[in-house]
C-alpha cells in the first residue's frame, strides 16, 4: 500500500490573486498619496513601490505556474493509480495533497460591497463638510476595518495583523488633522498604508501551515 507523501506548506488559497489586488491598491496608494511630495521624493517612493510590486507579480506568477504543474501531475498520477487499483487511487490523491479552492464567494463579496458604499459615502460626506483631505484617512481606516472581516472569513490570522496595522494608519490621518498638522495625513495614511498592502501582498504568497482559507 502506497504511503501518503508529505507536502509542503502552501500559500492560502486565492493568495496569489489577493497579493495581486493588495499589491495593486498598495502602489495606487503611493501614486496619488506621493503627488504632493517634491520631484525626488516621488521618484523614490515610486520606485520602491513599483519595485515591490513586480516581485509580487513575478511570485505570483511563479506560484500560480507551479499550482498548475502540481494540478497535471496529480491528474496524470491518480489516472496511473486508477489503472492498477481503485483504492490506490484515494492514496494518490492524498498523496498529491489537499486541492486548493479560491475563497471568493459571496461573503467576500458582500464584505467588499459594504466597503465600497463606505468608501463613497464616507468620502462624500467629508468633502460635504469642507474636510476632503481626510478622505484618505478615512479611506484607510475602511480599508484596514475591512480586512478583519476578511480574515474571518478566510480563517487567516495574518489578515488581522493586515487590519490593525492599515486601520492605525487611518487613525493615525484624523490624529494628524486634529493636532492641526494635516500635511502628515497623505504620509500616515496613503503612503505608510500603501507600503503596508505592498508588504502583506509579499506575505501573502508565503506558504501558510496551521492557516486555512
Amino acid at each position: 500500500m502506497t504511503q501518503p507523501r508529505e507536502t509542503r506548506p502552501q500559500p492560502a488559497a486565492g493568495a496569489e490573486i489577493g497579493s495581486l489586488i493588495g499589491g495593486a491598491f498598495g502602489l495606487v496608494f503611493l501614486i496619488v498619496n506621493s503627488a504632493s511630495f517634491s520631484t525626488l521624493g516621488r521618484i523614490l517612493v515610486l520606485v520602491m513601490g513599483i519595485a515591490a510590486f513586480a516581485v509580487i507579480v513575478f511570485f505570483a506568477i511563479r506560484s500560480l505556474g507551479r499550482m498548475k504543474r502540481a494540478q497535471v501531475s496529480s491528474a496524470t498520477s491518480v489516472e496511473s493509480v486508477e489503472s492498477a487499483e481503485s483504492a490506490e487511487s484515494a492514496e494518490g490523491q492524498a498523496a498529491a495533497g489537499p486541492r486548493r479552492t479560491v475563497p471568493f464567494g459571496r461573503s467576500y463579496w458582500i464584505i467588499v460591497g459594504i466597503e465600497a458604499l463606505a468608501l463613497f459615502g464616507g468620502t462624500r460626506l467629508l468633502s460635504g463638510l469642507g474636510h476632503p483631505e481626510l478622505g484618505v484617512a478615512w479611506v484607510a481606516f475602511v480599508v484596514g476595518t475591512h480586512f478583519y472581516a476578511l480574515g474571518h472569513v478566510f480563517k487567516l490570522n495574518r489578515f488581522h495583523i493586515l487590519a490593525t496595522v492599515v486601520t492605525l494608519c487611518g487613525i493615525a490621518g484624523f490624529i494628524a488633522f486634529f493636532a492641526s498638522i494635516p500635511a502628515f495625513i497623505p504620509i500616515f495614511s496613503g503612503i505608510i498604508s500603501g507600503f503596508v498592502l505592498l508588504a502583506f501582498g509579499l506575505w501573502a504568497l508565503v506558504p501558510v501551515d496551521g492557516e486555512r482559507a
